[in-house]
Protein backbone atom coordinates (compact mmCIF):
# COMPACT_ATOMS: atom_id res chain seq x y z
CA UNK A 1 0.00 0.00 0.00
CA UNK A 2 0.80 3.40 -0.83
CA UNK A 3 0.29 6.15 2.05
CA UNK A 4 0.15 8.93 -0.05
CA UNK A 5 -1.87 7.50 -2.63
CA UNK A 6 -4.28 6.39 -0.18
CA UNK A 7 -4.19 10.30 1.22
CA UNK A 8 -4.97 11.56 -2.27
CA UNK A 9 -7.55 9.03 -3.17
CA UNK A 10 -9.67 10.77 -0.44
CA UNK A 11 -8.83 14.16 -1.62
CA UNK A 12 -9.85 13.07 -5.35
CA UNK A 13 -13.36 12.07 -4.08
CA UNK A 14 -13.53 15.75 -1.98
CA UNK A 15 -12.39 17.28 -5.52
CA UNK A 16 -9.28 19.06 -3.90
CA UNK A 17 -6.79 19.58 -6.38
CA UNK A 18 -4.46 21.04 -4.01
CA UNK A 19 -3.69 20.41 -0.32
CA UNK A 20 -2.99 24.07 -0.49
CA UNK A 21 -6.02 25.63 -1.21
CA UNK A 22 -7.78 23.92 2.21
CA UNK A 23 -7.72 26.06 5.22
CA UNK A 24 -4.84 25.66 8.32
CA UNK A 25 -7.78 23.99 10.39
CA UNK A 26 -8.72 21.19 7.40
CA UNK A 27 -5.04 20.50 6.78
CA UNK A 28 -4.92 20.03 10.67
CA UNK A 29 -7.55 17.71 10.18
CA UNK A 30 -5.86 15.85 7.77
CA UNK A 31 -2.51 15.56 9.58
CA UNK A 32 -4.16 14.04 12.65
CA UNK A 33 -5.97 11.33 10.79
CA UNK A 34 -3.32 10.43 8.49
CA UNK A 35 -0.28 10.86 11.23
CA UNK A 36 0.86 7.44 12.42
CA UNK A 37 3.02 7.19 15.53
CA UNK A 38 5.17 4.22 17.41
CA UNK A 39 3.08 2.46 20.39
CA UNK A 40 3.48 3.96 23.69
CA UNK A 41 4.63 0.58 25.00
CA UNK A 42 7.74 0.59 22.52
CA UNK A 43 8.85 4.26 23.52
CA UNK A 44 8.15 2.65 27.39
CA UNK A 45 10.41 -0.22 26.51
CA UNK A 46 13.13 1.06 24.08
CA UNK A 47 12.85 5.27 23.99
CA UNK A 48 15.24 5.47 20.86
CA UNK A 49 15.33 3.56 17.40
CA UNK A 50 18.79 4.21 17.37
CA UNK A 51 20.54 5.85 20.44
CA UNK A 52 23.92 5.37 19.21
CA UNK A 53 23.66 7.43 16.07
CA UNK A 54 23.29 11.37 14.75
CA UNK A 55 22.25 12.70 11.66
CA UNK A 56 24.17 15.11 9.55
CA UNK A 57 23.94 16.64 6.22
CA UNK A 58 25.70 14.95 3.05
CA UNK A 59 29.32 16.58 3.34
CA UNK A 60 31.91 15.78 0.42
CA UNK A 61 35.03 17.41 2.00
CA UNK A 62 35.16 16.41 5.49
CA UNK A 63 38.66 14.68 5.66
CA UNK A 64 37.10 11.38 7.13
CA UNK A 65 35.54 10.87 3.95
CA UNK A 66 38.18 11.20 1.24
CA UNK A 67 37.16 11.22 -2.44
CA UNK A 68 34.90 12.30 -5.19
CA UNK A 69 31.36 12.24 -4.18
CA UNK A 70 31.83 11.29 -0.57
CA UNK A 71 29.67 11.67 2.35
CA UNK A 72 29.94 10.95 5.95
CA UNK A 73 26.89 7.91 6.15
CA UNK A 74 27.94 5.25 8.53
CA UNK A 75 31.17 7.24 9.54
CA UNK A 76 31.69 7.64 13.55
CA UNK A 77 32.08 11.45 14.69
CA UNK A 78 34.46 12.33 17.21
CA UNK A 79 32.05 10.99 20.25
CA UNK A 80 31.26 7.69 18.22
CA UNK A 81 28.39 8.25 17.39
CA UNK A 82 26.93 6.40 13.86
CA UNK A 83 26.59 9.48 11.31
CA UNK A 84 22.70 8.47 9.93
CA UNK A 85 20.84 9.75 6.91
CA UNK A 86 17.91 8.79 8.74
CA UNK A 87 18.00 4.88 7.23
CA UNK A 88 18.17 3.53 10.60
CA UNK A 89 14.61 5.70 11.57
CA UNK A 90 12.68 5.12 8.47
CA UNK A 91 13.01 1.44 7.56
CA UNK A 92 11.70 0.62 11.02
CA UNK A 93 7.62 1.27 10.14
CA UNK A 94 8.25 -0.42 6.53
CA UNK A 95 5.63 -2.70 5.22
CA UNK A 96 3.98 -2.97 9.09
CA UNK A 97 -0.13 -2.52 8.99
CA UNK A 98 -1.82 0.59 10.95
CA UNK A 99 -3.77 0.14 13.91
CA UNK A 100 -6.81 0.42 14.38
CA UNK A 101 -8.62 -1.06 11.36
CA UNK A 102 -10.83 2.36 11.16
CA UNK A 103 -7.59 4.14 9.91
CA UNK A 104 -7.79 5.93 6.39
CA UNK A 105 -5.28 2.74 5.83
CA UNK A 106 -7.49 -0.10 6.57
CA UNK A 107 -5.89 -2.89 7.28
CA UNK A 108 -3.18 -3.70 4.66
CA UNK A 109 0.81 -3.11 5.34
CA UNK A 110 2.33 0.13 4.11
CA UNK A 111 5.18 -0.56 1.54
CA UNK A 112 5.84 3.09 0.46
CA UNK A 113 4.61 6.63 0.56
CA UNK A 114 5.58 7.90 4.22
CA UNK A 115 7.88 10.39 5.22
CA UNK A 116 9.35 9.96 9.08
CA UNK A 117 9.08 13.23 10.44
CA UNK A 118 11.01 14.70 13.45
CA UNK A 119 7.94 16.58 15.11
CA UNK A 120 10.97 19.35 16.80
CA UNK A 121 13.24 21.24 14.17
CA UNK A 122 16.60 21.50 14.40
CA UNK A 123 17.09 18.01 16.39
CA UNK A 124 18.37 15.59 14.26
CA UNK A 125 22.05 16.68 14.84
CA UNK A 126 21.38 15.41 18.28
CA UNK A 127 21.70 12.45 19.54
CA UNK A 128 19.18 12.34 22.79
CA UNK A 129 16.43 13.43 20.05
CA UNK A 130 17.62 11.88 16.63
CA UNK A 131 16.13 9.01 17.33
CA UNK A 132 13.74 9.69 20.22
CA UNK A 133 10.72 8.01 19.52
CA UNK A 134 8.21 10.82 21.09
CA UNK A 135 10.06 13.28 18.29
CA UNK A 136 9.13 10.61 15.13
CA UNK A 137 5.83 10.58 13.35
CA UNK A 138 5.05 9.39 9.91
CA UNK A 139 2.70 11.57 7.48
CA UNK A 140 2.50 10.26 3.93
CA UNK A 141 4.68 12.71 1.89
CA UNK A 142 2.18 15.01 0.93
CA UNK A 143 1.48 16.63 4.21
CA UNK A 144 5.23 16.06 5.72
CA UNK A 145 6.35 19.32 4.39
CA UNK A 146 3.58 20.55 7.16
CA UNK A 147 5.23 19.64 10.03
CA UNK A 148 8.50 21.52 8.79
CA UNK A 149 9.25 24.97 9.63
CA UNK A 150 10.67 26.99 6.45
CA UNK A 151 12.85 29.82 7.10
CA UNK A 152 10.30 32.14 4.14
CA UNK A 153 7.71 32.08 6.46
CA UNK A 154 6.13 30.99 9.97
CA UNK A 155 5.57 27.57 10.84
CA UNK A 156 2.18 26.27 9.45
CA UNK A 157 -0.56 25.37 11.90
CA UNK A 158 0.20 21.58 11.68
CA UNK A 159 3.81 21.85 13.47
CA UNK A 160 2.73 23.06 16.90
CA UNK A 161 -0.14 20.60 16.75
CA UNK A 162 1.97 17.64 16.34
CA UNK A 163 4.46 18.84 18.85
CA UNK A 164 1.03 18.90 21.60
CA UNK A 165 -0.15 14.72 20.01
CA UNK A 166 3.51 14.05 21.02
CA UNK A 167 3.41 15.63 24.29
CA UNK A 168 0.14 14.22 25.36
CA UNK A 169 0.98 10.68 23.66
CA UNK A 170 4.45 10.18 25.48
CA UNK A 171 5.67 12.69 28.29
CA UNK A 172 4.26 11.16 31.11
CA UNK A 173 5.16 7.83 30.53
CA UNK A 174 7.81 6.23 32.25
CA UNK A 175 10.30 4.44 30.13
CA UNK A 176 12.23 1.43 31.48
CA UNK A 177 15.26 2.21 30.80
CA UNK A 178 17.67 5.19 30.61
CA UNK A 179 15.27 7.30 32.70
CA UNK A 180 18.20 10.04 33.18
CA UNK A 181 19.05 10.34 29.18
CA UNK A 182 14.87 10.58 28.73
CA UNK A 183 14.69 13.25 31.09
CA UNK A 184 17.60 15.30 29.39
CA UNK A 185 16.29 14.16 26.08
CA UNK A 186 12.57 16.05 27.23
CA UNK A 187 14.37 18.84 28.73
CA UNK A 188 16.30 19.73 25.17
CA UNK A 189 12.79 19.69 23.55
CA UNK A 190 10.69 22.96 23.75
CA UNK A 191 7.47 21.89 25.39
CA UNK A 192 6.16 25.82 26.26
CA UNK A 193 3.43 25.65 23.51
CA UNK A 194 0.15 27.11 23.31
CA UNK A 195 -2.55 24.81 24.42
CA UNK A 196 -4.15 23.18 21.87
CA UNK A 197 -7.46 21.77 21.36
CA UNK A 198 -6.18 18.22 19.86
CA UNK A 199 -8.42 14.89 20.02
CA UNK A 200 -6.33 11.92 21.00
CA UNK A 201 -5.52 10.00 17.61
CA UNK A 202 -5.04 6.44 18.08
CA UNK A 203 -3.04 5.67 14.60
CA UNK A 204 -0.20 3.74 15.61
CA UNK A 205 2.35 1.01 13.47
CA UNK A 206 1.06 -2.83 14.69
CA UNK A 207 4.99 -4.04 15.24
CA UNK A 208 4.70 -5.71 18.57
CA UNK A 209 8.40 -6.98 19.94
CA UNK A 210 9.97 -6.45 16.12
CA UNK A 211 10.99 -2.32 16.88
CA UNK A 212 12.24 -3.18 20.52
CA UNK A 213 14.51 -6.69 19.32
CA UNK A 214 15.57 -4.52 16.97
CA UNK A 215 17.25 -1.96 18.81
CA UNK A 216 18.17 -5.15 21.30
CA UNK A 217 20.26 -6.52 18.98
CA UNK A 218 21.86 -3.33 17.23
CA UNK A 219 22.93 -2.08 21.04
CA UNK A 220 24.48 -5.94 21.38
CA UNK A 221 26.35 -5.35 18.44
CA UNK A 222 27.80 -2.22 19.11
CA UNK A 223 28.62 -2.92 22.84
CA UNK A 224 30.63 -6.07 22.10
CA UNK A 225 32.53 -3.82 19.15
CA UNK A 226 33.31 -0.96 21.85
CA UNK A 227 34.07 -3.37 24.55
CA UNK A 228 36.70 -5.14 22.16
CA UNK A 229 38.36 -1.77 20.69
CA UNK A 230 38.81 -0.87 24.33
CA UNK A 231 40.51 -4.59 25.66
CA UNK A 232 44.53 -4.44 24.42
CA UNK A 233 43.70 -8.34 25.63
CA UNK A 234 41.31 -9.05 22.54
CA UNK A 235 41.66 -9.24 19.09
CA UNK A 236 40.31 -5.93 17.28
CA UNK A 237 37.03 -6.86 16.66
CA UNK A 238 35.08 -7.14 13.10
CA UNK A 239 33.53 -4.57 11.61
CA UNK A 240 30.74 -2.76 13.06
CA UNK A 241 29.40 -1.36 9.80
CA UNK A 242 31.67 -1.13 6.47
CA UNK A 243 32.86 2.39 7.49
CA UNK A 244 32.86 1.94 11.18
CA UNK A 245 35.50 -0.33 11.93
CA UNK A 246 38.48 -0.93 13.91
CA UNK A 247 40.37 -2.28 10.90
CA UNK A 248 39.31 -5.75 10.75
CA UNK A 249 37.04 -7.67 9.24
CA UNK A 250 35.20 -8.48 5.31
CA UNK A 251 34.42 -5.33 2.82
CA UNK A 252 35.98 -2.60 5.49
CA UNK A 253 36.31 0.57 3.77
CA UNK A 254 40.23 0.97 4.06
CA UNK A 255 40.09 4.83 3.15
CA UNK A 256 38.50 5.19 6.33
CA UNK A 257 40.32 5.23 9.85
CA UNK A 258 40.24 2.68 11.90
CA UNK A 259 37.73 4.05 15.01
CA UNK A 260 40.51 3.38 17.85
CA UNK A 261 42.61 5.90 15.17
CA UNK A 262 40.03 8.63 15.33
CA UNK A 263 37.28 8.26 18.49
CA UNK A 264 39.66 8.23 21.87
CA UNK A 265 39.08 6.14 24.49
CA UNK A 266 37.55 8.08 26.55
CA UNK A 267 34.98 8.89 24.26
CA UNK A 268 34.48 4.89 23.37
CA UNK A 269 33.80 4.67 27.29
CA UNK A 270 31.15 7.25 27.40
CA UNK A 271 29.29 6.00 24.23
CA UNK A 272 29.62 2.13 25.90
CA UNK A 273 27.88 3.15 29.12
CA UNK A 274 25.52 4.90 27.41
CA UNK A 275 24.07 2.20 25.04
CA UNK A 276 24.47 -0.23 27.80
CA UNK A 277 21.74 2.32 29.88
CA UNK A 278 19.68 2.30 26.76
CA UNK A 279 19.22 -1.72 25.97
CA UNK A 280 15.84 -2.86 26.02
CA UNK A 281 15.04 -5.15 29.40
CA UNK A 282 14.05 -8.80 29.05
CA UNK A 283 10.81 -9.75 29.10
Amino acid sequence: MDANAVLWEELRQRHIVQIDDLEPEAIVELALRYAVWLPLDTYIRSPWLAPFAVRKIRVRTDVHAAGAKRDLWGLPDPHGYFTDDNSLIKGVANKRSVSPASSPYGTGPISKGFVCCHVWPGTTGDPLLFSFVANLVWLPASLARYSDVHPSGSAHLVHDTLKALAIRRYRTAKPEVAAGRVDAAWAALNTQIEPLIVEPVANEFIVGDRVVRLVKRRLNRLTQFLEATLDDQTALPARFSRRYHAGTGKHIDTSVLPIQQFVSAQARIQLLNDMRACKPLPR
